[in-house]
C-alpha cells in the first residue's frame, strides 16, 4: 500500500521545519513515493533538483559503510572502492547507479514564494536577516489588510499576531499543491492578540510599521480608483478629503492622504 501523499507532504515539512533552514532528500527516499508525487512537487516549486551526492552507503556487503562516489575516466560510470579493513581486498569496485546520485532540496526561500504566489500575492518575499523569516506580503482581511510572515522555527504562517504551522497549510488535491484558505481566512479574522502577547519571531519593528503603513496605503489607493470612477469630474483633493473621513483614513490629513493614494 502507497503512503498517503498528504501525509508524506506533511512529515516531509515537519522534517524541514526542525532544521529550519534547508533539507536535502536522496534519491533512495523519493523512489519510494507514490508515482508523480515528485514531478508534482517539482512543478509546484516546492522541490528543486540539488547537487549530486558526494558519497552514498555502499551495497557490495553487509556492512553498509558510507563511502565517497567515484567516477570513471570517461565521467559517465561511477563507483565506491570498499574500505573496510575486512571486506577492501576482494571487493574492487562496487558499481553505482548514477539516478542514485540524485538530490532535491527544500528551502524557506522556496517556500516563501510557494506561500506567496498560493496566497494570490503579487509581490516578491521579502528576506529579513534579523529573525531570518520573510514578509510575504499583504492580504485582504474584512478589517483592511494584513501582514503575512512566513516565519522559520517552527516552519509557519503568521497573520495579524497568530501563526499556522505550513504543515497544516498546504495539502495535495487533484493532484495540486493547495493551501488551505479557510485556515487563512481564520487567522486573517481572528483578533489580534494585543500587547504582550504579540508574536515575536519578527522583531524588526521597522519593518512591521512599513508594512502597516504599506497596507494603509493601499487601501487608499483601493478607494481612490472606486471613487474616481464614481464621481470622475470631482478632483483629487475632493476624493482624499472623501477618504480622510473613512476608517481608512486613519486620522491622516487630506494632504498626507492625496500625496499617497495613487499607486
Amino acid at each position: 500500500m502507497e503512503p498517503d501523499e498528504n501525509q508524506l507532504l506533511s512529515e516531509v515539512l515537519t522534517r524541514f521545519s526542525a532544521v529550519g533552514d534547508s533539507l536535502s532528500l536522496g534519491f533512495d527516499e523519493v523512489e519510494q513515493w507514490p508515482s508523480g508525487f515528485l514531478n508534482m512537487l517539482e512543478q509546484a516549486g516546492l522541490l528543486v533538483k540539488d547537487v549530486q551526492a558526494q558519497s552514498l552507503q555502499c551495497t557490495g556487503c553487509e556492512y553498509g559503510c558510507f563511502m565517497p562516489v567515484m567516477f570513471a575516466e570517461d565521467n559517465i560510470r561511477a563507483f565506491i572502492v570498499c574500505d573496510h579493513p575486512e571486506q577492501q581486498d576482494h571487493m574492487g569496485r562496487i558499481a553505482v547507479n548514477l539516478p542514485c546520485l540524485n538530490q532535491w532540496q527544500l528551502n524557506i526561500r522556496q517556500v516563501a514564494t510557494v506561500i506567496a504566489k498560493l496566497l494570490g500575492v503579487e509581490t516578491k518575499p521579502l528576506y529579513q536577516a534579523k529573525t531570518g523569516s520573510y514578509s510575504l506580503g499583504m492580504l485582504r482581511s474584512p478589517k483592511g489588510r494584513r501582514a503575512a510572515v512566513l516565519s522559520p522555527t517552527p516552519l509557519s504562517l503568521v497573520i495579524n499576531q497568530h501563526s499556522v504551522l505550513v504543515s497544516d497549510l498546504l495539502y495535495i488535491e487533484a493532484n495540486q499543491l493547495v493551501i488551505d484558505s479557510l485556515k487563512v481566512d481564520d487567522v486573517l479574522g481572528a483578533k489580534s492578540l494585543g500587547k504582550g502577547k504579540a508574536y515575536t519571531a519578527n522583531s524588526d519593528k521597522q519593518q512591521d510599521r512599513k508594512l502597516v503603513t504599506q497596507a494603509m496605503y493601499c487601501d487608499w489607493q483601493e478607494q481612490y480608483k472606486k471613487l474616481k470612477k464614481a464621481h470622475s469630474k470631482k478632483s483629487d483633493t475632493w476624493i482624499s478629503y472623501q477618504i480622510s473621513k473613512m476608517p481608512i483614513g486613519k486620522g491622516k490629513s487630506p494632504g498626507t492622504i492625496r500625496k499617497n493614494m495613487k499607486d
